[in-house]
């Protein structure tokens, strides 16, 4: 006579019902009458006895996984037989509540959308096609998506002419709602950049996201240039095409021939440090994520004379510059405003923080850096990337601007105040522009950034 052993199937699922029989007596004992309780603990029992032996047979531990399940078609309850949909909701639930307790209490994730803390950390970036041979295929842009988060997109000219912009109400873009398969995640409503291009006499619609300019990406493809204002070119109308426009190319373009080929690369990733400002204060020098939400109503009690307001609840990242009592001051060197320095994105100063040059950070040392070599020679290359702080707004030169604390005099709110900037000085609406962050919408700090794969990857400085 031969005995079979069991199969490694028949020992998974055998484990698998005793485990939901020892649960089912544990949550249901007091709830089960005497007879109930023993047959289910003796199944339980034998069947625990057969698995351990060795070997185990197959016979014998199929004759007592069904005693167990009879047990639990009896006196098993909710636990059984329990569907693996719900199972699987359950599973969900447990991790949705891990993650929701997680970022609500230690990290939290983040995503860059814009360029005011560049080079310290990153936005969405373009990457200019200027020849279209170098548009690259499906398999590379995969590759650039999982890597990069790079998304891809062109303007295929659908007949033959020159090439216009087609300005719209108050610029050069217009804002729309995007639907599938254009928003967020494919499916979810987003708000997009629509520009209009025109060739030939046909209109060509591009979307980008909301936060991403364009612009710039078109003055420096078809002018060479950084800002779309400073085109040279000439605004036209005639009866052919109604509402004016820019002409961007000399160049006929032919029906078929991509006009237009970028990727725009996904701003940095990073998590959000939730928890050590519970216990430590933010230090000046601190890549700072806050919202917005009652940045404009803390500014307006304190008396802060703003000149911008916020208008929404936000997240936004910056560095903090100045803590509650501090004093801030810029000042630009005199030889600025004689050299011949370009002004055109504001006055280049150097920062003070209670009498002395901002320090202890990179971005401090760089930014000043920056603007003494723009003191000393106006055409000064600019190695680091950091563009110098500029005086505007709250703090123009020269004047002096005190960071409000909780016990300050014209402080009606009992909240400390503190003051953030960009890195990208230039281009970054910050406190100069808005005011004080109050110390309840500090979300946290910078702590690390985990994607795209580039030379920003790593803890964050």
């Amino acid at each position: 006579m031969t005995f079979q052993k069991a199969s490694r199937i028949q020992r998974k699922g055998a484990k698998e019902i005793l485990r939901v029989g020892q649960k089912a007596l544990a949550y249901r004992k007091d709830l089960l009458d005497k007879e109930q309780r023993d047959r289910l603990k003796h199944a339980n029992e034998k069947l625990l006895g057969v698995m351990r032996a060795k070997p185990v047979l197959s016979a014998s531990l199929e004759e007592s996984a069904n005693e167990v399940d009879l047990a639990l078609r009896e006196s098993g309850g909710l636990y059984y037989r329990k569907k693996s949909l719900v199972e699987n909701i359950e599973m969900l639930l447990v991790a949705a509540i891990v993650v929701i307790g997680i970022r609500s209490f230690f990290i939290q994730p983040f995503i860059i959308p814009t360029n005011s803390m560049f080079p310290s950390f990153s936005g969405m970036q373009p990457n200019i096609y200027e020849d279209t041979s170098e548009v690259p295929g499906f398999f590379q842009r995969a590759v650039d998506k999982v890597l990069l988060g790079a998304a891809h997109y062109k303007l295929k000219a659908e007949s033959s002419g020159n090439l216009y912009l087609k300005l719209q109400a108050g610029g050069s873009f217009r804002f729309a709602r995007a639907n599938f398969p254009d928003g967020r995640f494919f499916i979810f409503p987003t708000t997009v950049r629509e520009y209009v291009f025109e060739i030939g006499g046909k209109e060509h619609l591009l979307r980008v996201p909301a936060e991403f300019d364009l612009d710039e990406l078109l003055a420096r493809k078809f002018a060479g240039i950084e800002n779309l204002r400073d085109l040279p070119m000439v605004v036209t109308q005639d009866h052919g095409f109604s509402g004016n426009r820019l002409k961007l190319s000399d160049q006929p373009i032919r029906k078929g021939d991509l006009a237009l080929a970028f990727d725009i690369l996904l701003g940095d990733a990073l998590f959000v440090d939730r928890m050590s400002y519970n216990f430590v204060s933010p230090k000046s020098g601190d890549p700072l994520v806050f919202r917005t939400g009652s940045i404009d109503d803390f500014n307006r009690k304190v008396g802060t004379p703003v000149r911008t307001l916020i208008g929404e609840d936000k997240y936004y990242i910056k560095r903090l510059i100045g803590e509650p009592g501090d004093t801030l001051e810029m000042r630009v060197p005199e030889s600025i405003f004689t050299n011949g320095t370009d002004v055109r994105k504001g006055v280049p100063g150097i920062l003070y923080r209670n009498g002395e040059p901002l320090h202890g950070r990179t971005a401090f040392e760089k930014n000043r850096q920056r603007t003494e070599s723009l003191a000393d020679l106006p055409d000064a290359q600019n190695q680091s990337g950091f563009p110098g702080y500029r005086a505007e707004g709250l703090l123009t030169n020269r004047s002096v601007l005190k960071v409000p604390d909780r016990n300050s005099s014209n402080n009606p709110t009992g909240k400390k105040g503190f003051f953030a900037m960009g890195d990208n000085s230039t281009d970054s609406l910050d406190g100069r522009a808005w005011g004080f962050v109050p110390e309840d919408e500090i979300i946290g700090r910078a702590l690390l950034v985990y994607y795209p794969f580039t030379r920003r990857w790593g803890f964050t400085h």
